[in-house]
């Protein structure tokens, strides 16, 4: 996929060079994502950030099967496919903007195949992710609860080597979060976990609050089958990672605190010896 960086920051009508040294790092790292950045408005000297950045992948600027740079596909378990960009196919739609999305089947057997994402060129706090995804994959008629084959987000904070669950990770779902557990008896590699099992019925929004975000941080998405009964398979598109890039150098000023108002000064207490109310008058001598 041809890059595509867009290294500017906008504030009203002007148009100035965000970091040279952001726009330098994303070339030496291949990325193969639009990066935007949009100045926030105000008038501190010091703003908590410079800018917002956004990574967006949508898959369309490579020719299927190929993934995009520095995307990997694995197959811990199972038989081929691997995670594929495709343009056609099950589930429909086949993808969220044409012409391509990621595709990954659920097959009769146990499987275990996965996505890993490029690795986060900057690091990133108060990232938030966003995806659309399209899945139909084998879960029980009977219990809403409980899916067979099941697909799952999770993230690495060492390049890779290894990875949690975007929850236990300390991420959180604000919509279209795991909808299932998957079945422990049936020989799933993510068997007793939470994931997204059954039929979505099309393309659903899935907006993610992610951890701490690494220079060299991964995401993956992956799939996981059983040993009996199959599915359609499982498509990602045009996926957003958000998060505010602090200015360099910059240290925000703390508020300044409110002068509390004077207290009100109490009155002396009466004295235990107070004043007679009369003066006795001196009777006359006899």
């Amino acid at each position: 996929m041809e890059a595509q960086l867009d290294c500017s920051v906008q504030s009203d009508s002007k148009q100035t060079t965000f970091s040279n040294l952001v726009c330098f790092a994303l070339l030496l790292a291949g990325v193969a994502l639009g990066l935007t950045v949009a100045q926030e408005s105000g008038g501190s000297p010091c703003p908590p950030c410079s800018g917002l950045v956004t990574l967006s992948e949508n898959f369309d600027g490579v020719t299927p099967p190929a993934l995009p740079t520095d995307w990997l596909a694995t197959n811990a378990l199972g038989p081929p496919p691997l995670w594929v960009t495709s343009n056609s196919g099950v589930p429909v739609p086949p993808s969220d903007t044409p012409p391509n999305a990621a595709f990954i089947d659920d097959p009769a057997v146990v499987s275990d195949k996965r996505l890993d994402s490029l690795h986060f060129p900057l690091a990133a706090a108060s990232a938030q992710l966003t995806f659309q995804q399209n899945f139909n994959l084998e879960a029980s008629g009977v219990d809403p609860n409980l899916g067979f084959d099941g697909g799952v987000l999770e993230v690495s904070f060492d390049g890779g080597n290894t990875f949690h669950d975007i929850l236990a990770a300390g991420g959180s779902f604000v919509t279209g979060g795991y909808n299932r557990t998957i079945a422990t008896d049936r020989g799933s590699p993510l068997a007793g976990r939470q994931a997204w099992s059954g039929d979505s019925e099309g393309f659903i929004a899935t907006v993610v609050n992610l951890p701490f975000m690494p220079t060299g941080g991964r995401l993956r998405w992956r799939m996981a089958s059983d040993s009996s009964g199959s599915g359609e398979g499982w498509r990602v598109d045009t996926i957003n990672i958000s998060w505010c890039e602090p200015r360099p150098g910059c240290t925000p000023s703390p508020p300044p605190r409110p002068t509390p108002a004077p207290r009100p000064v109490p009155s002396a207490p009466p004295s235990p010896h107070g004043t007679p109310a009369f003066t006795p008058v001196p009777r006359p001598t006899p």
